[in-house]
Protein backbone atom coordinates (compact mmCIF):
# COMPACT_ATOMS: atom_id res chain seq x y z
CA UNK A 1 0.00 0.00 0.00
CA UNK A 2 1.63 3.71 -1.03
CA UNK A 3 2.27 5.51 2.06
CA UNK A 4 0.36 9.00 2.90
CA UNK A 5 4.04 10.62 2.68
CA UNK A 6 4.38 8.91 -0.93
CA UNK A 7 0.71 9.79 -2.18
CA UNK A 8 0.94 13.37 -0.92
CA UNK A 9 4.32 13.94 -2.35
CA UNK A 10 3.56 12.26 -5.82
CA UNK A 11 0.36 14.41 -6.15
CA UNK A 12 1.78 17.98 -4.91
CA UNK A 13 4.72 17.10 -7.26
CA UNK A 14 2.36 16.25 -10.31
CA UNK A 15 0.02 19.78 -9.73
CA UNK A 16 3.23 21.64 -9.62
CA UNK A 17 4.94 20.18 -12.77
CA UNK A 18 0.94 20.63 -14.23
CA UNK A 19 0.96 24.41 -13.74
CA UNK A 20 -1.39 23.96 -11.04
CA UNK A 21 0.08 26.60 -8.52
CA UNK A 22 1.42 29.97 -9.34
CA UNK A 23 5.14 30.66 -8.98
CA UNK A 24 5.86 32.43 -5.20
CA UNK A 25 2.36 30.46 -4.56
CA UNK A 26 2.74 29.21 -0.57
CA UNK A 27 2.27 26.09 -0.14
CA UNK A 28 -0.52 26.08 3.23
CA UNK A 29 0.42 22.96 4.99
CA UNK A 30 -3.39 22.95 6.84
CA UNK A 31 -5.32 23.54 3.55
CA UNK A 32 -2.93 20.62 1.36
CA UNK A 33 -3.77 18.05 4.70
CA UNK A 34 -7.49 19.01 4.46
CA UNK A 35 -7.98 18.88 0.72
CA UNK A 36 -5.96 15.13 0.45
CA UNK A 37 -7.33 13.67 3.78
CA UNK A 38 -4.33 13.55 5.77
CA UNK A 39 -2.42 14.63 8.52
CA UNK A 40 0.32 17.72 8.12
CA UNK A 41 3.22 15.41 9.11
CA UNK A 42 2.93 13.72 5.40
CA UNK A 43 2.12 16.82 3.89
CA UNK A 44 5.29 18.59 5.71
CA UNK A 45 7.52 15.40 4.43
CA UNK A 46 6.67 15.99 1.14
CA UNK A 47 7.38 19.63 0.85
CA UNK A 48 10.57 18.89 2.31
CA UNK A 49 10.90 16.41 -1.30
CA UNK A 50 9.99 19.19 -3.08
CA UNK A 51 12.55 21.60 -1.42
CA UNK A 52 14.66 18.72 -2.46
CA UNK A 53 13.72 18.52 -5.85
CA UNK A 54 14.11 22.02 -6.13
CA UNK A 55 10.43 22.80 -7.54
CA UNK A 56 9.79 24.48 -3.65
CA UNK A 57 11.77 26.64 -1.65
CA UNK A 58 11.55 28.49 2.15
CA UNK A 59 11.04 31.83 2.68
CA UNK A 60 11.51 34.06 5.79
CA UNK A 61 8.05 34.60 7.20
CA UNK A 62 6.21 32.61 4.10
CA UNK A 63 7.25 29.52 4.67
CA UNK A 64 7.51 26.89 1.79
CA UNK A 65 6.45 28.74 -1.68
CA UNK A 66 6.55 27.50 -5.39
CA UNK A 67 9.63 28.29 -7.71
CA UNK A 68 8.59 29.66 -10.46
CA UNK A 69 8.46 27.92 -13.64
CA UNK A 70 7.05 29.71 -17.14
CA UNK A 71 5.90 27.45 -19.90
CA UNK A 72 8.41 29.22 -22.02
CA UNK A 73 11.08 28.55 -20.22
CA UNK A 74 9.83 24.47 -20.79
CA UNK A 75 9.50 24.70 -24.09
CA UNK A 76 12.73 26.72 -24.48
CA UNK A 77 14.68 23.42 -22.62
CA UNK A 78 12.75 21.11 -24.71
CA UNK A 79 13.87 22.66 -27.92
CA UNK A 80 17.62 22.59 -26.79
CA UNK A 81 17.36 19.15 -25.88
CA UNK A 82 15.73 18.49 -29.51
CA UNK A 83 18.57 20.67 -31.00
CA UNK A 84 21.24 18.40 -28.57
CA UNK A 85 20.31 15.32 -27.83
CA UNK A 86 19.33 14.18 -31.84
CA UNK A 87 23.36 15.47 -32.32
CA UNK A 88 24.53 13.41 -29.06
CA UNK A 89 22.46 10.25 -30.64
CA UNK A 90 24.31 10.71 -33.94
CA UNK A 91 27.53 10.99 -32.40
CA UNK A 92 26.82 8.29 -30.51
CA UNK A 93 25.95 5.86 -33.40
CA UNK A 94 29.85 6.40 -34.67
CA UNK A 95 31.42 6.29 -31.35
CA UNK A 96 29.42 3.77 -28.64
CA UNK A 97 31.20 0.89 -27.08
CA UNK A 98 29.63 -2.38 -27.16
CA UNK A 99 29.53 -1.52 -23.03
CA UNK A 100 28.39 1.64 -23.80
CA UNK A 101 25.39 -0.42 -25.40
CA UNK A 102 25.14 -2.77 -22.92
CA UNK A 103 24.52 -0.10 -20.09
CA UNK A 104 22.02 1.13 -22.13
CA UNK A 105 19.71 -1.91 -22.49
CA UNK A 106 20.60 -2.78 -18.86
CA UNK A 107 19.46 0.92 -17.76
CA UNK A 108 16.23 0.34 -20.21
CA UNK A 109 15.72 -3.09 -18.82
CA UNK A 110 15.85 -1.89 -15.24
CA UNK A 111 12.76 1.26 -16.28
CA UNK A 112 11.00 -1.57 -17.66
CA UNK A 113 10.80 -3.67 -14.77
CA UNK A 114 9.86 -0.60 -12.57
CA UNK A 115 7.05 0.26 -15.24
CA UNK A 116 5.75 -3.34 -14.48
CA UNK A 117 6.38 -3.13 -10.93
CA UNK A 118 3.40 -2.54 -8.20
CA UNK A 119 5.95 -1.04 -5.63
CA UNK A 120 4.81 2.51 -4.12
CA UNK A 121 7.77 4.34 -5.78
CA UNK A 122 7.27 3.30 -9.07
CA UNK A 123 7.28 6.48 -10.78
CA UNK A 124 9.97 7.65 -8.96
CA UNK A 125 12.08 4.62 -10.24
CA UNK A 126 11.00 4.70 -13.62
CA UNK A 127 11.72 8.88 -13.43
CA UNK A 128 15.37 7.60 -12.34
CA UNK A 129 16.40 5.05 -14.96
CA UNK A 130 15.07 7.70 -17.61
CA UNK A 131 17.12 9.84 -16.29
CA UNK A 132 20.54 7.98 -16.09
CA UNK A 133 19.80 6.50 -19.86
CA UNK A 134 19.68 10.04 -21.24
CA UNK A 135 23.00 10.32 -19.71
CA UNK A 136 24.39 7.24 -20.68
CA UNK A 137 23.51 8.52 -23.89
CA UNK A 138 25.32 11.21 -23.56
CA UNK A 139 28.51 8.81 -22.20
CA UNK A 140 28.33 7.07 -25.71
CA UNK A 141 28.52 10.39 -27.34
CA UNK A 142 32.29 10.62 -26.29
CA UNK A 143 32.07 14.16 -26.07
CA UNK A 144 33.08 16.60 -23.00
CA UNK A 145 31.37 19.44 -24.61
CA UNK A 146 28.26 17.74 -25.85
CA UNK A 147 27.74 16.66 -22.25
CA UNK A 148 29.03 20.31 -21.46
CA UNK A 149 25.94 21.52 -23.57
CA UNK A 150 22.85 19.03 -22.33
CA UNK A 151 23.62 17.45 -18.87
CA UNK A 152 21.80 20.68 -17.51
CA UNK A 153 19.20 20.49 -19.31
CA UNK A 154 18.79 16.64 -18.53
CA UNK A 155 18.24 17.61 -14.70
CA UNK A 156 16.27 20.79 -14.77
CA UNK A 157 13.57 19.83 -11.80
CA UNK A 158 10.35 20.79 -13.60
CA UNK A 159 11.36 18.54 -16.44
CA UNK A 160 12.85 15.66 -15.31
CA UNK A 161 10.01 14.80 -13.04
CA UNK A 162 7.82 14.40 -16.32
CA UNK A 163 6.65 10.76 -15.46
CA UNK A 164 4.66 11.99 -12.85
CA UNK A 165 2.22 13.07 -15.56
CA UNK A 166 2.50 9.28 -17.59
CA UNK A 167 0.05 6.56 -17.36
CA UNK A 168 1.64 3.06 -17.77
CA UNK A 169 0.98 2.60 -21.28
CA UNK A 170 3.02 6.18 -21.56
CA UNK A 171 5.92 4.54 -19.50
CA UNK A 172 5.81 1.14 -22.00
CA UNK A 173 6.04 3.69 -24.97
CA UNK A 174 8.94 5.45 -23.71
CA UNK A 175 10.65 2.23 -22.65
CA UNK A 176 9.90 1.08 -26.69
CA UNK A 177 11.40 4.58 -27.86
CA UNK A 178 14.75 3.77 -25.92
CA UNK A 179 15.14 0.37 -27.67
CA UNK A 180 15.25 1.93 -31.07
CA UNK A 181 17.63 4.47 -30.08
CA UNK A 182 19.26 1.59 -28.49
CA UNK A 183 18.62 -0.31 -32.12
CA UNK A 184 20.04 2.30 -34.14
CA UNK A 185 23.37 2.57 -31.78
CA UNK A 186 23.66 -0.84 -32.08
CA UNK A 187 24.07 -0.79 -36.24
CA UNK A 188 25.87 2.43 -36.20
CA UNK A 189 23.22 4.20 -38.12
CA UNK A 190 23.60 7.78 -37.38
CA UNK A 191 20.73 8.97 -39.25
CA UNK A 192 18.21 6.58 -37.33
CA UNK A 193 19.80 7.24 -33.68
CA UNK A 194 19.48 11.23 -34.48
CA UNK A 195 15.63 10.38 -35.72
CA UNK A 196 14.86 8.44 -32.71
CA UNK A 197 15.64 10.50 -30.07
CA UNK A 198 14.29 13.50 -31.82
CA UNK A 199 10.77 11.49 -31.89
CA UNK A 200 11.10 10.33 -28.58
CA UNK A 201 11.59 13.61 -27.29
CA UNK A 202 8.68 15.84 -29.52
CA UNK A 203 6.45 12.78 -27.81
CA UNK A 204 7.81 13.47 -24.53
CA UNK A 205 7.19 16.91 -24.91
CA UNK A 206 4.16 17.00 -26.67
CA UNK A 207 2.54 14.78 -23.39
CA UNK A 208 4.20 17.61 -21.30
CA UNK A 209 2.26 20.52 -22.88
CA UNK A 210 -0.78 18.88 -23.04
CA UNK A 211 -0.76 18.13 -18.89
CA UNK A 212 -0.17 22.02 -18.22
CA UNK A 213 -2.10 24.71 -17.52
CA UNK A 214 -2.49 27.40 -20.41
CA UNK A 215 0.71 29.86 -19.66
CA UNK A 216 0.78 31.57 -17.18
CA UNK A 217 3.97 33.69 -18.11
Amino acid sequence: MTSARDRVYAELRRRLMAGAFLPGERLREEHIASELDVSRTPVRAAIERLVADGLVRHEERRGAVVVGWADRDIDEAFELRMLLEPYAARTAAQRATPQHIAHLESLNQKMLEAVLSDDDDRTAQVQHYNNLFHHALLDAAQSARVRAMVENLLDMPIIIGSFYFYTREDMLRSVEHHRQIITALRACDATCAEVAVRFHLTSTHLLFRSQRKPAQG
